[in-house]
């Protein structure tokens, strides 16, 4: 456990989403509280999990990807 909010710590995990589960505890909560907010966690979970539910909008991940006009996707 952390002592510096941002501190130093021995390791960092984002848990996105754990099934259709919402978690809201002092130290854990799931999904992530502002995942659909980055396009670096939106992109690559939408290649993985396009048709997954998030639990909390009740939307699926392509839904959100495609109504974000930030969430820009560029094709190699």
């Amino acid at each position: 456990m952390r002592k510096i909010r941002w501190g130093p710590r021995t390791i960092d995990i984002d848990i996105l989403l754990y099934g259709d589960e919402v978690i809201d505890e002092t130290d854990l909560i799931v999904p992530h509280p502002r995942m659909t907010e980055r396009a670096f966690v939106m992109i690559p979970l939408n290649d993985i999990a396009a048709n997954v539910i998030e639990p909390r909008s009740g939307q699926m991940i392509q839904n959100i990807v495609q109504q974000d006009e930030t969430v820009v996707k560029y094709k190699s």
